[in-house]
């Protein structure tokens, strides 16, 4: 497929921190679609419990998004697991 080609090509421009992060993001979304799930819960629950606005979750589930620690503490409380372990 051309489309897949042309984002290798670019990735292989990135630097190794840049993939990483985007790995990093990658599992975080991830994980919370499997929590979401597993809870049988919507984006518009977590929206409720993490008091913000459902397009701000769709923000945090779509694409690279850039967390905080705080944002990413407030998701792993909504979904009572946390998201990241250091």
């Amino acid at each position: 497929m051309k489309t897949n080609a042309l984002l290798h090509a670019q990735l292989e421009k990135v630097s190794p921190a840049v993939k990483r992060e985007m790995d990093w993001s990658r599992a975080i979304i991830d994980k919370i679609d499997l929590l979401l799930k597993q809870k049988g819960m919507t984006q518009k629950d977590l929206a409720r419990k993490v008091g913000c606005n459902e397009t701000q979750i769709t923000r945090w589930t779509k694409g690279f998004p850039n967390y905080t620690l705080s944002s990413l503490a407030k998701l792993s409380e909504a979904l009572g697991e946390p998201l990241i372990e250091i």
